[in-house]
């Protein structure tokens, strides 16, 4: 094995790991599939939350810090911590999730002299107005940005003006062996009070307002209507936010006529086996960088309908792997629905396309190889990435 003095030390530093979201996935999966004879990982969370314990991995450090701004004395205090651990671990480069660790890895970076990646995972629709402007500003001594689609990249490019030639798309990657099992299928009917034979359009997709589960429901009484045995199923975690908690969607189901075939399920781990439930999986964005969740479907061999957003389309071979409609239209999510309830033969070849296009475009293995080679790269060479990976 390569003696650890020459592995490059790289340090992963997020915001936060509040649930297993797509960052705190990605990060996930380094830990446990970078190799290990070229590259030893740190991570540093600038909020201490418990899911930072449930991925904790043998040999591999995670600092839990405070979080507050870069120019208080807190911050400050952060930022000669971390000093100290890049010259103690040797870190040869800093990789950032989110805004907050953005602007504290570029300043961590040009104390120390070494490179800064930043991860972009999403539209940027949640980014406030003064971090648009600070991206606009500093977003350029980033060495490279890593975007998660080419959608996210062009949404970089457009808004951040960061040039393009530095930003490398590498897809969010599954284990693909993970999925298309059947895993006590009958009993979680059971629970769900469903009856076996009945037909199941499925969602799996946290409670909030861009994931749009309003269409959802919308869709699903237009459904019910033409099929009234169908049932629909959401799974995902109740933020409780005004106008999108599970209570709030419930009572909507109710005034659209829809109550007993609508269930939420709430968030829960064991996504892979209500996926292998589902007739068709659904998708209704109103935003997406890149969606995990959609290769769970095709993974799962389910034939997917989503929004035509975002990364979606990228993922999605309309026709070949599901269906893409436009967003905030439950009319269009209804109809596309029903094209596949009303013909099995058509779903059973989206979704065996489906399996075949994530085998082949969104491994893992592929993934890590692509993250391994832009390390190497940006190390090696700083402000001198090319354009593009393969696969």
């Amino acid at each position: 094995m390569t003696s650890v003095d020459k592995r490059k030390g790289i340090l992963l530093l997020t915001d936060i790991f509040g649930g297993m979201g797509g960052s705190e996935r990605n990060i996930n999966q380094l830990l446990a599939g970078i190799d290990k004879d070229r590259f030893e990982l740190h991570v540093a969370c600038l909020t201490s939350v418990k899911l930072a314990e449930n991925i904790k991995k043998p040999g591999v450090s995670i600092i839990e810090l405070n979080e507050v701004g870069i120019y208080t004395a807190g911050g400050l205090k952060n930022l000669a911590f971390l000093r100290r651990l890049v010259q103690e671990k040797k870190i040869s480069l800093i990789v950032t999730y989110h805004e907050s660790s953005d602007f504290y890895g570029l300043a961590l970076g040009r104390l120390c002299r070494i490179p800064v990646i930043s991860s972009r995972r999403d539209m940027s629709f949640k980014t406030r107005r003064r971090h648009g402007l600070a991206y606009r500003i500093l977003g350029r001594y980033f060495d490279s940005v890593i975007a998660v689609s080419d959608a996210v990249k062009k949404e970089v490019v457009k808004r951040h003006w960061f040039p393009e030639k530095r930003i490398v798309t590498i897809y969010n990657a599954i284990n693909v062996e993970e999925y298309g099992k059947t895993n006590g299928g009958n009993a979680l009917k059971d629970k769900m009070e469903i009856d076996p034979k009945h037909p199941i359009v499925g969602v799996v997709a946290n409670m909030r307002r861009i994931k749009g589960h309003h269409y959802f429901v919308h869709a699903a009484s237009i459904i019910h209507k033409h099929h009234p045995d169908v049932e629909f199923v959401v799974v995902g975690y109740d933020a409780r936010k005004p106008g999108f908690s599970i209570a709030e969607l419930k009572q909507y189901g109710e005034t659209m006529g829809i109550v007993k075939n609508l269930h939420f399920i709430g968030g829960r781990r064991d996504t892979a086996d209500f996926i292998s439930l589902f007739d068709v999986a659904v998708l209704a964005s109103l935003s997406e960088g890149f969606s995990n969740v959609i290769l769970e479907y095709m993974a799962s061999s389910k034939p997917v309908v989503a929004t035509e957003v975002g990364g979606n389309p990228e993922i999605v071979v309309p026709g070949e792997t599901g269906l893409l409609v436009p967003p905030a239209d439950g009319d269009a999510l209804a109809g596309a629905i029903l094209s596949l309830l009303e013909n099995k033969e058509v779903a059973l070849r989206l979704g065996k396309a489906g399996r075949k296009r994530v085998e082949e475009k969104f491994s893992q293995d592929v993934m890590l190889r692509n993250y391994e080679n832009l390390f190497e790269q940006v190390i090696n060479s700083r402000g001198n990435i090319s354009p593009g990976l393969p696969g």
